[in-house]
């Protein structure tokens, strides 16, 4: 249960309606009593997503970096890599649909024992955390609840600040890459101190690398026979698999190893595993039971980024295969949108060796052909009419993206829309 100085410090900020005069761009920070340092996006000027979000210490704002300045090249596939690294607590308002029976339950006590009458369409607070390659989840224990209630409290100091000084005499200007510091509330025992900090420097990502092969493995690996060149690339997976949902905690995106022959484009049947960001190894196996399954490996692997490094150079040096680290291996974005296919005609599985013909193949059929006609709607609606669209249908279509119905360039247009939505 979220404690009453949550919920008291939530509604507070609402009644501040602090949105309605900053940009998401203009960004403040507070000092947590633990010393870690909050830095704070205000959302809601365009009155679809309201919420105050929390990027804490540097991976957190490195990832509201990426989030903010990062640019799509036109003539290649949108880079939405940054979708996964995302790492903030956030408050938002909106429609007690969105939140859980118990979290409603909850809720309404408080608002109910507080007499304060819900209304409107951004009325209820809801209360998430986004980790680092894994599912956006709710706040996980009091450190989360703290922080959170810390930033809205701030929030709310803010707003009063601004009734009597303007953004321009505090420094609340519109971050970019040349920013260099950006102001800071510290709490005090009467009240809060105003000054500036330094924007964090760029946070370099440390990937992890398995444990090495055990002897039965590297045998495995060098009786195989050798051919051909492999492009390997470590993706992530955009969505749940199966029995993920029920987890106690939140679910990593999964990861899967994506290869292919870079003379044919033959894909290499691997699956994806949820456990890579703790147990690395996992994955690593996973690469090394699809090659011992096609009987051979190749003589040569090329990687195109850091992570697939980590986890596959000491596998190649075991199993004497050529390894290099090569930014230009286009034949891989084929390969991920196979993958990504798969997943939209078998709902999640990759490799189905059933060749069984449904005996609802019609109907489903059906079911294909109305979604394409509804994206290719949304497709052709201007940017203000997506806008008037309900908030809860922009979340079922964002849910279909993540088996790839949805085209990425309708995608990044409702994430540009509907932010953090």
């Amino acid at each position: 249960m979220f404690t009453d100085e949550l919920y008291e410090a939530a509604f507070a900020y609402r009644n501040t309606k602090l949105w309605k005069q900053l940009f998401d761009s203009e960004l403040f920070a507070v000092r947590f009593a633990d010393g870690e340092i909050g830095y704070c996006c205000v959302m809601g000027l365009a009155g679809e997503h309201i919420a105050l979000a929390v990027y804490v210490g540097e991976e957190g704002f490195q990832s509201f970096r990426e989030l903010a300045f990062r640019e799509d090249d036109e003539d290649e596939e949108p880079d939405i890599s940054w979708m996964f690294r995302q790492s903030c607590l956030q408050c938002a308002f909106g429609s007690r649909d969105d939140l859980s029976e118990e979290e409603l339950s909850e809720a309404r006590g408080y608002t109910q024992s507080h007499r304060i009458r819900m209304r409107g369409a951004h009325a209820w607070p809801n209360f998430t955390k986004s980790a680092r390659y894994r599912i956006p989840w709710r706040l996980e224990g009091e450190q989360d609840e703290r922080r959170m209630t810390e930033a809205l409290r701030a929030g709310v100091e803010l707003a009063e600040i601004l009734k009597k000084r303007s953004k321009d005499d505090i420094g609340l200007y519109p971050v970019d890459e040349e920013t260099q510091r950006l102001p800071l509330l510290t709490p005090l025992d009467t009240g809060y101190a105003l000054s500036t900090t330094p924007v964090p420097p760029e946070w370099e990502e440390e990937f992890p690398e398995p444990s090495p092969l055990e002897a039965g493995q590297v045998d495995e690996l060098l009786k195989l026979r050798k051919r051909g060149v492999y492009d390997c690339e470590l993706i992530r997976l955009p969505g749940l698999l199966e029995g993920q949902a029920d987890a106690e905690e939140a679910p990593y995106f999964p990861a899967l190893v994506l290869c292919a022959d870079a003379k044919t484009g033959q894909m290499l049947a691997t699956n994806a595993v949820t456990d890579y960001d703790t147990r690395p190894e996992s994955l690593r196996d996973e690469f090394l039971r699809a090659l011992v399954d096609s009987g051979e490996c190749p003589r040569a692997v090329r990687v195109r980024n850091e992570q697939t490094r980590a986890l596959l150079s000491n596998l190649c040096i075991e199993g004497h295969i050529l390894f290099s680290v090569e930014e230009n291996l286009p034949g891989l974005d084929g390969a991920r949108e196979q993958v990504l296919s798969m997943l939209r005609k078998t709902g999640g599985a990759l490799w189905d060796d059933d060749e069984d013909e449904d005996e609802d193949d019609e109907d489903e059929i059906d079911v294909e052909a109305a979604l394409a006609e509804a994206v290719d709607d949304l497709m052709n609606m201007s940017d203000a009419e997506l806008k008037r669209l309900p908030p809860m249908m922009i979340r079922q279509v964002l849910e279909m993206a993540n088996f790839g119905f949805v085209p990425q360039e309708l995608q990044l247009r409702l994430r540009r829309l509907f932010k953090n939505l």
